[in-house]
């Protein structure tokens, strides 16, 4: 069974995370699970602690910023918590029916420029005194472009690997965001969209990667046999829209997967 690496999920979400990781592991399934705020994170670290399969990911999510869920208090203990993990997300704008108000932009921008300079924490300098490069999950829904000129304004691209999760800006967005070296997580909601499919095609394989975002809200089951049937639905439609052999295409997604996880 070949392994798979879900880039983009919410393991918190599942009634019992330890169980999701271990029946994942058992499928052959390793995950980058995002959260949506630091006390989330910080429940979750010593759940999922003996899960190897795992990496938890630190988060502010932009709709809890947006309505005051994360606020200063939690933006000054995500700043803590940062500088003792590599694994950063979920984080981002989200600029979209509601929260696309004038002070919605602001708090969330503010914010996010705030996690950006946070990321710059060392986990774990190197001999040369160097931060170490962390992992970066971003959310970005009509707001592609505010959040490029901060990631370039905050030198967060040349610092550290950033993931674009089911990306959906423009497509002058998309290319600038490939050109800049980003990744892109791709799941069967994304390729469900004309848009999405097309952006899957164009996307380089170097910089592919899978996501299924599940579960979908808190208290929802993610049965192994779901999980991967998820991922395999995902490689399977990236692979006919790109006339790729599958199972080439599938190691080479679990060979970047692997390399960006790895420490």
């Amino acid at each position: 069974m070949n392994q798979l690496y879900d880039m983009h999920c919410h393991m918190g979400f599942a009634p019992s995370p330890i169980a999701t990781a271990q029946e994942g592991a058992a499928a052959g399934i390793g995950a980058f699970s995002c959260t949506v705020a630091p006390d989330e994170y910080e429940r979750l670290l010593p759940i999922l602690a003996d899960a190897p399969n795992v990496a938890l990911g630190l988060g502010a999510h932009p709709w809890w910023i947006a309505d005051g869920r994360v606020g200063e208090v939690e933006l000054d203990r995500f700043c803590e918590l940062a500088r003792a993990t590599r694994f950063i997300g979920e984080i981002g704008l989200d600029f979209a029916g509601p929260r696309d108000t004038e002070e919605s932009r602001v708090r969330q921008t503010g914010a996010f420029a705030r996690i950006l300079a946070a990321c710059d924490q060392p986990v774990a300098p190197s001999a040369a005194g160097d931060l170490a490069s962390k992992l970066i999950s971003i959310h970005a829904v009509n707001a592609a472009a505010t959040a490029l000129n901060l990631l370039e304004a905050a030198g967060t691209l040349a610092r550290h690997q950033v993931i674009f999760h089911w990306f959906s800006g423009a497509s002058d967005d998309l290319h600038r965001a490939i050109k800049l070296g980003c990744f892109f997580s791709v799941g069967p909601r994304m390729l469900a969209s004309r848009r999405g499919r097309e952006y899957a095609r164009q996307i380089p394989v170097s910089q592919l990667l899978l996501e299924t975002d599940m579960p979908a809200r808190a208290g929802d089951k993610l049965p192994a046999e779901v999980w991967r049937a998820e991922l395999d639905n995902a490689l399977s439609g990236i692979a006919q829209l790109k006339g790729i052999d599958r199972a080439n295409l599938a190691e080479r997604i679990a060979s970047t997967s692997r390399e960006l996880l790895m420490p």
